[in-house]
C-alpha cells in the first residue's frame, strides 16, 4: 500500500473479521460456545462464585444469630409497652434516604438499615434491574422501612 495523497486502498474492508459461516449440523452445544466465547463461562463462574458466597455468608449469619430467638420470652410492663411505642433508631432517616437514591443498585442502603441478607441479594441482581431500588426509594421516603436489629422508626 502506498502512503501518496490520493492513492485508493484495495483492502476489503467489508470483510467481517470473525467467519460467519454457520454449518446446519451445528450442535446446540457447539452454538453456546460460538455465541459465547470464552467470556461467557468466566461469567457463569463469577456469578456462581458470588451466588456460593452469598449463600455462605447467609448460612453462617442464621447459625450465629440463631441462639439469640432461642431466649426464653419475657413477660412484658406496662413500661416496655410505652418503650415499644416510643421506638426510634439512631439511623438517619434522611443518609438512608441519599444511600438509597444514589447507591440503593449496590443495596448500601440495605446494609445501613442492618439488612445484611437483603443487601447482599440487592448487590448480586442490581436492585432487582431497578424495580426493587425505585420500592425502596419510597418506602424510605415514606418512613415505611424500619431497621433491622429493633424494628424502629428512623430518626
Amino acid at each position: 500500500m502506498s502512503a501518496e495523497y490520493g492513492t485508493v486502498n484495495t483492502h476489503d474492508e467489508e470483510t467481517p473479521l470473525v467467519s460467519r459461516n454457520i454449518e446446519g449440523n451445528e450442535t446446540r452445544c457447539q452454538k453456546f460456545k460460538r455465541v459465547l466465547h470464552l467470556h461467557g463461562h468466566r461469567v457463569l463462574a463469577t456469578w456462581l462464585i458470588i451466588i456460593s458466597i452469598t449463600a455462605v455468608l447467609t448460612l453462617s449469619f442464621h447459625f450465629a444469630f440463631k441462639h439469640k430467638h432461642d431466649a426464653a420470652p419475657k413477660v412484658p410492663d406496662e413500661g416496655d409497652a410505652l418503650l415499644e411505642e416510643m421506638c426510634v433508631s439512631d439511623r438517619s432517616w434522611f443518609l438512608a434516604l441519599m444511600l438509597s437514591i444514589f447507591l440503593g443498585p449496590f443495596g448500601i442502603d440495605r446494609f445501613y438499615l442492618g439488612y445484611i441478607f437483603l443487601g447482599i441479594l440487592k448487590l448480586v441482581t442490581a436492585g432487582l434491574g431497578g424495580i426493587w431500588w425505585t420500592i425502596d426509594i419510597v418506602l424510605i421516603a415514606l418512613n415505611v422501612l424500619n431497621d433491622h436489629p429493633y424494628g424502629c422508626h428512623l430518626r
